[in-house]
């Protein structure tokens, strides 16, 4: 994994993290995110609150 593809690995990791308290403390936004029957509306959901989690590490 080259230093680039590391650092936006670890990104991801923290923007996962921040979508896990945000959820925890908005019974709102926890219960759209049960309702995504997908990958792909977990996607749009999250983007939609500000958060770039849909593409892989080697992908940026």
């Amino acid at each position: 994994m080259s230093d680039k593809d590391l650092c936006n690995f670890l990104k991801k990791i923290d923007q996962l993290n921040q979508i896990a308290e945000l959820i925890k403390n908005n019974p709102s936004k926890k219960f759209s995110l049960s309702k995504c029957k997908n990958h792909d509306e977990v996607i749009r959901l999250t983007s939609s609150w500000g958060f770039d989690i849909g593409k892989r590490w080697g992908e940026y």
